[in-house]
């Protein structure tokens, strides 16, 4: 599997191939999501579901065909939220997920989809801007991020 991490911005980009430069099946580049060579986009539901069909799930990916012609991969996967529970007007994260990163959840339980639905010979695209983890600030993504992409490419 290979896997390209797609972002416009030079700030995040940095930060990102900080964490990601010694890998070779990894390649951080500054680009549109539509200007990136791959079988699979991995996006938010937010950008995906009127576009694509689906609905949210907090269990596992959805992979869904692109029949829109629209310049993005022919597959969309879009990532599970962190399961809840709901207490009277209260929605929290479920205890046992309590201390799990939600980019961490999102990006294994990607990975672990596109693996059983299409093998190991995919190039998949992980577009920043449409996963809502383009911001050069935070320092937390990319290395959650990067121990998902390592848990499910060392299997």
């Amino acid at each position: 599997m290979k896997i390209y991490i797609a972002t416009t911005s030079p700030r995040t980009s940095g930060s990102w191939m900080n964490v990601f430069r010694t890998r070779d099946d990894v390649e951080v580049i500054e680009s549109s999501a539509t200007s990136v060579e791959a079988d699979i986009i991995v996006m938010a539901g937010v950008w995906a579901f009127e576009r694509y069909g689906g609905r949210p799930s907090r269990d596992q990916a959805q992979i869904l065909p692109n029949e829109r012609g629209d310049g993005f991969p022919l597959w969309v996967v879009i990532p599970p939220h962190l399961p809840v529970t709901r207490k009277v007007d209260e929605i929290t994260v479920r205890e046992d997920f309590a201390a799990v990163s939600p980019a961490y959840f999102a990006i294994v339980r990607s990975l672990e989809a596109i693996r059983r639905e299409f093998g190991n010979e995919v190039v998949v695209l992980l577009a920043l801007p449409l996963l809502g983890m383009d911001d050069p600030h935070d320092e937390a993504t990319p290395v959650s991020v990067a121990r998902a992409i390592d848990e499910v490419l060392s299997e």
